[in-house]
């Protein structure tokens, strides 16, 4: 499978063929689409990221109580605090909005979040890709 033809921003008949069940294939369908944002992988924000996007894609109620269950438990997979977890997080998004492609966010959140809006929350960050990964992937 080559990750050139796997994307959440158009429809890819590969990535509907991934089942739920398979974890190795969202991982790295995660990391493509965090490596095409412009997120550096050196920043401890990239994984813990990553780590987010995967728990809230197979569990949305994660989303619904990011400070009390996902910065928790995404801080107890690297042994360190959810408050350096959110901050790590809210680094690597601004990180990814001084320095990443302008076209590849644009494409994401479907509206000039640069001039309009500056850069989302963490919450609103993790829940897009999140939203489009389950809507690609055909979960409930």
């Amino acid at each position: 499978m080559s990750l050139e033809n796997i994307s959440i921003f158009e429809e890819s008949p590969e990535l509907s063929e991934i089942s739920q069940n398979n974890n190795v294939d969202l991982k790295i369908i995660v990391t493509d689409i965090i490596h095409r944002i412009g997120i550096p992988a050196h920043i401890k924000g990239y994984h813990y990221l990553r780590k987010a996007i995967l728990l809230s894609v197979d569990d949305p109620e994660m989303l619904q109580s990011i400070t009390k269950i996902l910065y928790p438990t995404v801080a107890e997979a690297f042994n360190t605090s959810p408050s350096r977890v959110e901050r790590a997080i809210r680094h690597a998004i601004e990180s990814a909005w001084n320095k990443g492609d302008a076209d590849v966010l644009n494409s994401i959140f479907n509206y000039n979040i640069r001039v309009y809006k500056g850069k989302p929350t963490n919450s609103e960050f993790i829940a897009v890709i999140t939203d489009n990964l389950r809507l690609k992937l055909g979960f409930n």
